[in-house]
């Protein structure tokens, strides 16, 4: 009996591969009978499964583009001329691929395009998943790098080509809105006017050793809460204490160690009336602060539970050479490990719609270069140099939308976590002498 059991056993089937053949077949249909559906929209050969389609729309094309009679005796004239007919399917499969629609037309086109879309975001979705298999059985796959390819994939639109009509007329659009563009700035007026960091762009903010980057990045995040942002940062170098204890300090004015010093029960202490407010502001605000994350399959999924629930508008990374991506290999060198997180960081920005800012470490060289990747700078949209000699300055390096070059002169309070303008910050020392 057991052994009759064992008989009726059997493995299951692998599931089938995701695609529409009706789709398939009535989308070639009306292009081989209306060519000019090309130019409605957008035909890629990976729309369709079977190889055969593909040929047949190759030829449609090249028929098309060549401008030559686009008829359905020209496409078996040309599969034929290039022995390509039988793989095709022959000459009666194009007959009965021409009779599947009674008409043409590109309405009844783009609705079996629709089916065909659909399928192939589940063919790239499942082949992902295939590939990741054998590494998650052995806990070595990248998590993340799934996450992004089925993110991408869910987000693939219907995209048509547009013409120069109409993108003029976007542009016009844009060009007329009286609202101000949204943008993430630092509280420093004329840099703020100049690199206007938007969502879906990547800022990476470099120095030297101790230069001021954790500085920068925290007094984006401090501007950006006041401005009703929603704040995630996350932090490789300092404790989740040490960065809400800096944001204090900057909010104070004083570095907020001092209060080892004061008695806190005294009410009437300067210094514990402005951290007490401190504190009641910022409890109001949307931020959040992980420190104990270093691999980037860590936050990158932290990053996406984040924004799932509306808490993140602007994700601050320090700094992203302390970030570890697992998934490569112990073959890849340092560079081409920055370089495809400094990747993955700006492709985060553009699929959340978030802004991202990250940063760097500067090399000696003079002039300096950012160390151990220029894909670094390659990936972001802005990249700024913090240099210090005669004074500090802040050099915008790239700047995607706008002027690059500008050097801005500002001075570096450490104690407090925050620049201000040079020029000002020496107006305020004049005055209190």
């Amino acid at each position: 009996m057991n052994a009759m059991i064992e008989q009726k056993i059997l493995p299951m089937p692998k599931a089938a591969v995701p695609l529409s053949e009706s789709s398939e077949r009535a989308a070639i249909s009306c292009l081989l009978q209306n060519f000019t559906c090309l130019d409605a929209m957008s035909w890629p050969e990976d729309l369709f499964f079977y190889e055969k389609h593909r040929i047949i729309l190759r030829a449609i094309r090249e028929l098309h583009e060549a401008r030559v009679s686009t008829d359905f005796f020209a496409v078996q004239s040309l599969l034929d001329r290039q022995g390509l007919l039988d793989d095709a399917g022959g000459a009666q499969e194009l007959i009965d691929l021409s009779t599947v629609m009674p008409t043409g037309d590109p309405g009844t086109a783009a609705w079996h395009r629709g089916y065909l879309m659909d399928a192939r975001r589940y063919r790239t979705a499942l082949s992902a998943v295939r590939k990741a298999e054998e590494g998650f059985l052995r806990q070595e796959g990248d998590i993340a790098g799934l996450a992004q390819v089925l993110t991408e994939t869910a987000a693939m639109q219907d995209t048509q080509r547009a013409g120069l009509k109409d993108i003029i007329k976007n542009l016009t659009i844009e060009m007329e809105k009286t609202e101000p563009t949204e943008c993430f700035g630092t509280g420093l007026g004329e840099l703020d006017r100049t690199a206007q960091l938007k969502r879906g762009e990547l800022l990476t903010v470099a120095a030297p050793t101790s230069g001021g980057k954790s500085i920068m990045l925290i007094q984006m995040a401090l501007h950006a809460l006041r401005a009703g942002k929603r704040v995630a940062v996350f932090s490789l170098e300092m404790p989740a204490t040490q960065v809400v204890g800096r944001i204090l300090s900057a909010m104070c004015g004083f570095n907020i160690g001092v209060l080892k010093y004061v008695n806190r029960a005294d009410t009437k202490n300067e210094h514990m009336i402005k951290f007490t407010a401190a504190t009641t502001e910022l409890a109001h605000y949307a931020l959040e602060v992980e420190s104990t994350l270093t691999e980037w399959e860590q936050i990158d999924g932290a990053v996406r539970e984040l924004v799932a629930k509306d808490k993140a508008d602007i994700v601050i990374v320090d700094y992203v050479q302390l970030v570890h991506l697992r998934a490569l290999g112990s073959n890849e060198t340092r560079e081409q490990h920055v370089s495809e997180l400094t990747k993955r960081l700006k492709s985060l920005a553009i699929h959340l719609n978030v802004a991202v800012v990250t940063a760097s470490q500067l090399n000696d060289d003079n002039p300096p270069k950012l160390r151990e990747s220029r894909a670094i700078g390659h990936h972001s949209d802005h990249v700024w140099f913090i240099g210090h000699g005669e004074g500090s300055w802040l050099t915008v390096v790239k700047n995607r939308e706008g002027e690059r070059g500008g050097a801005f002169p500002i001075l570096m309070h450490g104690a407090i976590s925050q620049f201000v303008p040079r020029d000002e910050r020496e107006t305020q020392t004049t005055n209190k002498k």
